[in-house]
This record gives C-alpha cells, sequence and structure tokens, in this order.
C-alpha cells in the first residue's frame, strides 16, 4: 500500500493537540508517514509531540521558530516524501477511516486530488448530527471548474478535507503564502483551477471543531483586512488569468459579502484605519458592478456603491447602521446575512459578464492611478460658468477622434480642425475653461452601457488624447450639460438644471445650431432668456462654415451669450470667441 503523509501544524494547541493525534495514529490505513511541524509553540504542544514520537516511528517532528500555518504547512511539504499529502489542523480530527477511504477513492478514480464531506463539532468534540454537504443531495460526482451548480458548493476553501497526489503538487510547484490569511483558499482554488481530474466523496472524514476563543469576527485588524486584501487580489488574479471569470463570480459573491461583515462587525478599527482598509480594498468592491453581483441585502447595495463613489464618510453611517442591528440578531440569523442565498447564485449563473471589457477597464483603471488630472465637477463647473462668466469649450469622444486623426460621421478629418483642437488642448491660459470627459480619471456612476461605451473609446484614444493634457490645468467636465445622460445616479439632476438656466436668465441668447438640434424647443430650458435668436448651420461638415461664422459672431453685442449646438466646431468657436473676450458656451444637445 502506498504511503500518505499527514502534515499537522501546531501551534499552542495542548488542549486539543492528544485528540488529533490519537486520531491520526488510529487510521485504519497504517502507511502513514506524520509530520507534526511544532510552530514555535509556546504551552506544552512541543513536548506533547515529541512525546509521541517517541511512541511512534511513523511520526516526524520538526521545530521552528513561528512562521504561521502557512509556513508549518510548507516545511512539512518539504519534508513529504508519500505519494499522497493530506493535512489536518491540530485541533480538529479525522474520522478513523479517513485516510483509508480517501486513499481508495482516489487510487479507483486516479484523480489529482479527492474531496470528502465533513462535519463540524462543538468546542468540547460534540459532532453535529448532519454533515455540511447533505448526502442525499450531493453524491459521488466529478466536480469540474464549468460546473457552477454542483462544484461550487463543494470545493471549499479548506485544505483538510482532502486528499492530494504528491505529483500533482510537485507539477504545480504549489506552496502557501506566507503570512496572509485567507492561504487555504489561494491554494486550494489554484489547485482546481490547475487540475485535470477531481472527485467528491460523500463520506465524512474529517471533524472540524468550533472554537469560540478562534472567532475573529468582531476583533479583525488593520493588519487583517490588509492581508485578506493581498491574498483576495492574488486570488482574483489567478481566476483572470486562467479564464475562469464565471467560476470567480461565485467564489466573490461568497467572499464579498464575508468579508464585509468582518469590515462592519469589527470593534478593532479606528475610523482613519476604516477608509485606509476601504480605499486599499477599493478595487475588490468594484468588482460586485463589474462582475454583476445581486446583494443580498439592499444596505449592502448602498455600502458598495458609497464605496464605488469614494464615499467613504458615508460608507461608514451605512456600517454602523447595520454594525447596530446585527448586534441585536441572534448567531445563526447573522450568518445567514452573510451568505448568498440560492436566488443569488442563480442570478449570477444567469447573467453574462463581458470579459473583454472588464480586462479593458482594469488596464485603464490602473493607468489612471498614474495620472493627475484635475476636472472639476459639474457643480462646480456651472458655478464658475455663471459667476465668472467664463466660456467652456468642450471636448467629448468626438473631438477626441478628431484630435487624434480620425473622421466622423458628420464631420470629416479636416487637418485644420484637428490643429486648432490640438492647440486648444496644449495652451495653457484662463480665459475659457476648458472641459474634458471626467472619465479620463475613473468610470463613475455610469450606466452600463455607458461605461461599456466608455471603456472602448478611452481604450482606444486614452494615452494618445491624455498626451495633450497638463497637470497644472484645471479642467472642467465635459458632462457640464449632459450630465443625466447615462448616468445611474441622477439625483441632483434638477439642482444642475436650474443652475445652469441661472447662466442665461434675463440675457440675450444667440443660438448656433444643426439643423436638426432645436435647442430648447418644446421645453423650458430657455424660459428665463430675455430673448432668443437662432443661427442654423448644415448637419455636415459645419467646420466649413468657420471663418464666415466667426465673422458673424464677433460683430454681435459682447452681452449676449451665445449657445453652441454644432459639434466639434462648437469647441473651436467657444475657444476663439472667449479669446475675444465674448461669452460662448459650447454645448450639443440637452
Amino acid at each position: 500500500m502506498d504511503k500518505i503523509t499527514v502534515i499537522i501544524p501546531v501551534y499552542n494547541v495542548e488542549k486539543y493537540l492528544k485528540e488529533a493525534i490519537d486520531a491520526t495514529i488510529n487510521q485504519t490505513y497504517k502507511n502513514l508517514e506524520i509530520i507534526l511541524v511544532d510552530d514555535g509553540s509556546k504551552d506544552s504542544s512541543g513536548k506533547i509531540c515529541d512525546e509521541y514520537a517517541k511512541k511512534d516511528n511513523r511520526i516526524i517532528v520538526i521545530h521552528q521558530e513561528n512562521k504561521g500555518m502557512s509556513g508549518a504547512r510548507n516545511v512539512g511539504l518539504d519534508y513529504a516524501t508519500g505519494k499522497y499529502i493530506m493535512f489536518a489542523d491540530s485541533d480538529d480530527t479525522f474520522e478513523l477511516n479517513a485516510c483509508e477511504k480517501l486513499y481508495d477513492f482516489i487510487e479507483k478514480t486516479n484523480a489529482d486530488y479527492v474531496v470528502g464531506n465533513y462535519r463540524n463539532m462543538d468546542e468540547d468534540g460534540t459532532k453535529w448530527k448532519n454533515p455540511v454537504f447533505d448526502t442525499n443531495k450531493y453524491v459521488e460526482s466529478r466536480l469540474s471548474i464549468e460546473d457552477y451548480n454542483t462544484s461550487f458548493y463543494i470545493m471549499n476553501s479548506a485544505v483538510w478535507n482532502k486528499i492530494f497526489r504528491k505529483s500533482f503538487l510537485d507539477e504545480l510547484n504549489i506552496k502557501f503564502i506566507e503570512k496572509l490569511p485567507a492561504e487555504d483558499a489561494i491554494f486550494t482554488t489554484y489547485c482546481f483551477m490547475k487540475s485535470k481530474t477531481v472527485y467528491y466523496m460523500s463520506d465524512v472524514i474529517y471533524n472540524y471543531r468550533q472554537r469560540a476563543s478562534d472567532s475573529i469576527s468582531t476583533n479583525c485588524s488593520k493588519a487583517y483586512f490588509m492581508g485578506i486584501n493581498k491574498a483576495y487580489r492574488i486570488i482574483y488574479n489567478n481566476f483572470k488569468e486562467n479564464n475562469y471569470l464565471d467560476y470567480y463570480r461565485f467564489f466573490y459573491a461568497k467572499s464579498m459579502n464575508y468579508i464585509l461583515y468582518k469590515f462592519i462587525d469589527s470593534s478593532e478599527l479606528t475610523k482613519e484605519e476604516r477608509i485606509d482598509v476601504l480605499d486599499n480594498m477599493k478595487w475588490f468592491y468594484v468588482l460586485s458592478n463589474d462582475l454583476k453581483i445581486p446583494t443580498i441585502l439592499k444596505s449592502v447595495q448602498y455600502i458598495i456603491e458609497s464605496i464605488t463613489k469614494k464615499d467613504y464618510s458615508q460608507t461608514l453611517k451605512y456600517c454602523e447602521i447595520l454594525n447596530q442591528v446585527r448586534k441585536m440578531l441572534p448567531k445563526e440569523i447573522k450568518e445567514k446575512m452573510s451568505k448568498p442565498n440560492a436566488e443569488t447564485y442563480k442570478q449570477i449563473e444567469d447573467t453574462d459578464i463581458n470579459v473583454e471589457i472588464l480586462e479593458k477597464k482594469e488596464k485603464l483603471m490602473e493607468e489612471m492611478k498614474n495620472t493627475n488630472i484635475k476636472i472639476l465637477d459639474t457643480e462646480k463647473c456651472l458655478t464658475k460658468i455663471k459667476n465668472e462668466r467664463k466660456s467652456i469649450a468642450r471636448f467629448n469622444d468626438g473631438e477626441i477622434d478628431l484630435v487624434i486623426g480620425n473622421t466622423l460621421k458628420y464631420q470629416e478629418s479636416d487637418p485644420e480642425l484637428c490643429n486648432k483642437l490640438e492647440n486648444i488642448l496644449k495652451e495653457k491660459q484662463d480665459f475659457c475653461i476648458i472641459g474634458i470627459p471626467d472619465v479620463i480619471n475613473g468610470f463613475n456612476n455610469l450606466t452600463e452601457e455607458s461605461e461599456t461605451f466608455w471603456v472602448k473609446n478611452m481604450d482606444r484614444t486614452r494615452n494618445k488624447f491624455i498626451q495633450y493634457l497638463n497637470a497644472n490645468v484645471e479642467y472642467g467636465t465635459a458632462n457640464v450639460a449632459k450630465f443625466y445622460i447615462r448616468h445611474k445616479d441622477r439625483s441632483n439632476c434638477s439642482k444642475y438644471f436650474s443652475m445652469l438656466k441661472e447662466i442665461w436668465e434675463d440675457r440675450d441668447v444667440l443660438i448656433c445650431e444643426e439643423e436638426q438640434t432645436r435647442l430648447g424647443v418644446g421645453n423650458d430650458l430657455l424660459d428665463g432668456a430675455k430673448s432668443i435668436k437662432r443661427i442654423i448651420f448644415p448637419l455636415e461638415n459645419a467646420f466649413n462654415k468657420y471663418e464666415e461664422t466667426m465673422t458673424r459672431l464677433k460683430k454681435e453685442n459682447k452681452d449676449v451669450l451665445i449657445i453652441l449646438a454644432l459639434g466639434p466646431i462648437s469647441t473651436v468657436l467657444a475657444y476663439d470667441l472667449a479669446r475675444e473676450r465674448i461669452p460662448s458656451t459650447r454645448f450639443r444637445k440637452f
């Protein structure tokens, strides 16, 4: 019979250690190599290990300075000589036939590794009646990373209910990442991605002790969350690089809820530490939207949205409310809150994601970390236009395309127009606000449709466009007149429209627009204007009339407000008119 190596990290568990070792040496399968790694224990655990080694020559004891669970397991792997590898925690126990059952099954299936069923037990060793995986629902089966309905529920993150083929682990050259929480999850998910054959065996082989003293639900430190952040980044990157994001979405839904409630319940974090944790883990919570993961509770949705907006003050308010509510709930209800239900997983399975768009967005977000372009938000931009009578020349996707040499549907790539647009971006001046898309800095508050549009557009044009921008210039948002289009949160639209209308209130207005625009027709947008005149331009290639138009507009009284809705020519006209101290605003349509 082949040798099985059982690796047991040991650290300050004198109360439970003998029970764990007894359950291992008394296995019905006898050809074992039992490696006890005393990880710098301060109690009598190391002595207990040595006493057992004297009585059983299958036991190898390694004493080392404390390296943590991962470090102890890695040392065990270095010493292991068995054909198969199993792990146990030093406060848990195997069923006495665990090794035999797992050995027979992995030999029969020729699997890379096998997952067994397990049950929880109380701190005093009382075993729970039912195993974790319902034996009526989950029967012997082959697992696949593409089978979300069965495999996801069975493939828990722990290593102690599994038997691994050592040659499989050696081929992967895999070790546990040290000094990080969630080291089991990193290890097991990577093994699952790289495996060719994995099977589940419904026999209960392990007893997992629920220790009250181990609970970290209310005492998670900043260091813990920073470690989790690194671990989750590793796991996500592994799934992404191996093209298994569909499966990862299920893993994410479970992990996101689990860690969020850890954060909410923790009593060990100061306000400053909480904000630091949120800022470092923002990438993780943003994935909730990118991966289309539904939230279980509306309150969690509010929290995710506020994190995405970097409104951490509001995030903490929501978290405090939820924290107070959870303090009044029984343990079983709190646990249920943190676990996605079957309906949630069904929604995930029924909703597709665009992996290409997600990858492009992540690449762009990484690039955005290294840019420092100042862009006034809508309210500040409108205030500046009104109070300082500033003109604004807006660059949106069409103008960006022209700058880099592309042709638009209604405007050919004219060298003179492109040159003018390029010079506007390059010049540093204060007589005109230059409006640019705020998606240069991030993709906040966009509908899914709009985000997809801008990710595609920025992926094509951002690097070329950004070379014209100046970190010393304060730009305005190009959305100053389109703040309601393609945005998720439109709660401020009424205020912005009021501010917009104040710009031309009691003023003479001249509108230059394309023949199909009809700005302000059929609505009350311009009701506050003193008078309104219009100049109508052809729909296509309006830049052909640039000189003619400029000459005409320069003759207008300088108190007249000129609104330009002519596409890219508006940007150039608004800028050149501002140079002449003629107030103008480059808009398109409202």
